[in-house]
């Protein structure tokens, strides 16, 4: 009797835990996974993938010619919505390492994993505290709590380029010394171009300084760099049409505040972005946001694109 009153009284405590609502998860940044030496043979390179240019490109300043490195998405392509090929589930299958930004970003993520086995996977954001998305519409965002893009405050590609080092470091020891050095230089590169950004937009008045862009994609620059992003053409995220009363109410933001530009990007379609441009009256302006420019762009690394994107905002607003 005793064991099966303690059984009744465990049921129903069961019972009550899953009639109570779930909280609302806590905004954390994932971790770097524990990782041992890759079995590389006599000669052999560390066989690397990362998801998008961008992350490719720290990867690739980090790790250079000791690590063979492929890139999933084309120079262009949006992860929000990207798409893997067959040849992608093939480079994951044969890589010892996956390099991701994480935090929701790359929504193929979870599938292209569950094709392919097991593979470590490394956030380069762990450790970032991430910013909650600021959303600028009647829906949810498809992020869920998150923002994730974080490499929009240089400082936080500091992070990216300790944590690859560090995933590198393990994974093929013989080379530590050199991972670390091409850390170190890279990551004084990195504190010049942070201090660059903030010595450029202090050209932009105090009052100017308000973001409309595509998506919700530039609030880690904001917070950095002294901006507040206003509104956006796709108040959820790339993927998902506003409505018409959306946008009635993100062209009304725009003459209400007197932003003089629009900012659209690459790897979305700008149609929308142009039509509020027209119907206000202001400049539309075309950033890089989540893919580096393919050759011959001037937007081929991720120090070029932070140049880039801030050249094209102080010049549009100052």
């Amino acid at each position: 009797m005793r064991k099966l009153a303690v059984l009744l009284i465990l049921l129903l405590a069961l019972l009550g835990a899953c009639a109570r609502p779930t909280p609302p998860p806590e905004l954390e940044a994932e971790g770097l996974p524990a990782l041992s030496p890759a079995p590389l043979g006599a000669g052999e390179r560390l066989r690397g993938v990362a998801t998008t240019t961008i992350v490719g490109d720290v990867v690739a300043r980090v790790g250079g010619d000791a690590v063979q490195l492929t890139v999933l998405l084309p120079p262009g392509a949006d992860p929000h919505t990207y798409e893997p090929t067959p040849a992608d589930l093939t480079a994951v299958a044969g890589a010892h390492v996956l390099f991701v930004n994480g935090l929701g970003l790359e929504g193929f993520l979870e599938r292209t994993l569950r094709n392919v086995g097991d593979i470590p996977v490394v956030p380069v954001s762990a450790g970032i505290r991430p910013r909650p998305l600021e959303e600028h519409g009647e829906e949810s965002h498809a992020h869920g709590e998150a923002d994730p893009h974080v490499w929009l405050d240089v400082r936080n590609v500091m992070i990216w380029v300790e944590n690859i080092r560090q995933a590198l470091s393990a994974l093929d020891p013989a080379h530590a010394d050199r991972y670390a050095a091409n850390a170190a230089a890279y990551r004084a590169e990195l504190e010049a171009l942070d201090a660059w950004v903030l010595e450029q937009v202090a050209q932009v008045p105090p009052q100017n300084r308000k973001l409309v862009t595509n998506h919700p994609s530039f609030g880690y620059f904001a917070d950095r760099y002294g901006f507040e992003q206003v509104a956006a053409v796709y108040p959820i995220s790339p993927g998902a049409e506003p409505s018409a009363r959306e946008i009635a109410e993100l062209e009304e933001t725009i003459r209400r505040f007197g932003v003089p530009a629009v900012f659209a990007e690459t790897t979305v379609s700008p149609k929308l972005a142009e039509q509020v441009a027209r119907d206000t009256g202001v400049r539309l302006v075309t950033l890089y946001t989540g893919s580096l420019g393919g050759p011959g762009s001037g937007v081929e690394s991720y120090v070029d694109l932070i140049r880039y994107d801030v050249n094209a905002i102080v010049n549009a607003l100052k």
